[in-house]
């Protein structure tokens, strides 16, 4: 079923399982109007963690609205959820971000720190120079050891960094005790054969996992966290539709069902549910999908054209979809608006309706399949029923 006309894709460097660490809830509240209540945070991570996915992003410790009372609902679902923020190393909280990350359970916390020109050139903000980030990450880092956090340290805006500078410090950053890296696409810049290269070359010189974080601002948010998986990333920052600041960031059913189809890499993600968890997230937001919103979107298994419907209903789905509806949780749909003659195609529903229909029986059922407006289409049970009623049989 998935893998039919599978193209061949490159293997990744890193074999084994992937992690999903969604930042739906901090990523995803950044959409303009978005008022995300408490309660729809907890049936959000209540799916999440049904969904398979193994972390989740809070963001910052001390200033996230009701960040302690979400680490709460993501530690109640158990061990296999869990719960990570940022921390700074370039504010004056850092030190109180890392005790109430402690105290509140977090599993993990990412050392931020900028790392490229473009943010070093702000000193009202970061108020540090390329010289100063190696000695302000050991300070926070020494100071996390003690709390027995386990910690990462991210390299924001990493992409546009001078790429000696990224390699220098990914070199140092096990010895001060971090467990994985993040690399930043904080404008997605990138595109998919340059991420391949850095994602390697930074997982090589620190010898650590990678985590990668990208933005969808040239489109390319998907097609860069897969790219850095064939680089050797072993975990990506995802969030469902896509959500994020700006243009979002990678969204998880998109990444999710490539490295399960096209990569035939076993995720741990039921891909079953991410309609639902699609549909969730745009009541959280307020924010509905476009149409044509891969995997996810109600035009994804909309079909149109004759030859289409003919060959789907007619029992070769693979001629015209990449995977089936249901591994993604979705209903395919027929639509018959085009001003053509669709004769042909309603032959294979009418054969399985176990009716004869003559001709004018026939233009009855594609007068009424063509009249409906407003809707996506009809289900293939829907056009079945209907040609059992003009047919005459119950």
């Amino acid at each position: 079923m998935a893998d039919q006309h599978r193209p061949s894709v490159p293997s990744p460097a890193a074999p084994g399982p992937v992690v999903f660490r969604d930042t739906t809830l901090r990523e995803g509240i950044q959409i303009p109007g978005s008022r995300v209540t408490l309660e729809q945070k907890r049936e959000f991570i209540a799916l999440l963690d049904s969904v398979g996915v193994a972390e989740v992003e809070i963001g910052l410790p001390d200033s996230v609205s009701a960040c302690a009372e979400v680490a709460n609902l993501v530690r109640g679902h158990g061990p296999t959820l869990r719960p990570t923020a940022l921390v700074p190393c370039y504010t004056s909280r850092w030190q109180r971000q890392v005790d109430m990350a402690a105290e509140t359970g977090i599993h993990r916390i990412d050392i931020l720190t900028p790392t490229s020109d473009q943010l070093l050139a702000d000193p009202s903000h970061y108020g540090m120079q390329a010289s100063d980030i190696l000695s302000r990450v050991a300070q926070v880092a020494e100071y996390t050891r003690k709390t027995r956090l386990a910690f990462s340290v991210a390299f924001m805006d990493a992409t546009r960094a001078p790429r000696d500078r990224i390699l220098a410090l990914a070199r140092r950053m096990g010895g001060l005790g971090a467990t994985r890296l993040t690399v930043y696409d904080s404008i997605g810049c990138m595109v998919a054969s340059r991420m391949t290269a850095l994602v390697r070359e930074v997982r090589d010189a620190a010898g650590l996992p990678i985590l990668v974080h990208c933005h969808n601002d040239y489109g390319m948010a998907t097609a860069n966290t897969l790219a850095a998986v064939e680089g050797g990333a072993e975990a990506m920052d995802v969030a469902v539709n896509g959500l994020g600041g700006r243009a979002g960031n990678a969204a998880l059913e998109e990444v999710a069902l490539a490295l399960e189809n096209l990569y035939q890499m076993r995720t741990g993600i039921r891909t079953e549910l991410l309609k639902q968890l699609s549909e969730l997230a745009e009541r959280m937001t307020g924010l509905a999908n476009w149409p044509l919103k891969p995997v996810v979107g109600d035009f994804c298994f909309a079909h149109v054209p004759v030859m289409h419907i003919r060959c789907i209903a007619g029992g070769n789905p693979s001629a015209f979809e990449p995977y089936d509806p249901r591994q993604v949780g979705a209903e395919r749909k027929f639509d018959f608006s085009l001003p053509v003659d669709y004769s042909t195609a309603v032959e294979p529903f009418i054969r399985k309706s176990g009716c004869a229909l003559e001709r004018p029986a026939v233009e009855r059922l594609l007068a009424q399949l063509q009249a409906r407006e407003g809707r996506t289409g009809w289900s293939e049970q829907e056009i079945l029923q209907l040609t059992r009623t003009i047919a005459g049989k119950p």
